[in-house]
């Protein structure tokens, strides 16, 4: 009996845990996956030559927020795109 409210217990205690844990994944997700689009996207415009850059119309100074908004836009829905 002892054994089977210990069981008990600790399955309890891993549900709410684990609970816990996808919550917070959930909100942290896409927080983490935002950033990294941002990171991604930034890394491979300042790889490209201010040459490159002027052919598809992107001042090196507008990088950080041009790498922002396509993240920020990929994150949302298809509805609020259109929006």
């Amino acid at each position: 009996m002892t054994f089977e409210l210990r069981h008990i217990e600790i399955s309890d205690r891993i549900s709410s845990s684990l609970l816990t844990k996808l919550a917070a994944l959930r909100i942290g997700a896409p927080v983490v996956l935002r950033w990294w689009q941002r990171r991604e996207t930034e890394q491979a415009l300042q790889w490209l030559s201010d040459r490159d850059l002027e052919d598809i119309g992107v001042a090196r100074h507008e990088i950080r927020e041009l790498a922002q908004l396509q993240a920020d836009m990929h994150s949302m829905t298809p509805k609020r795109r259109a929006a």
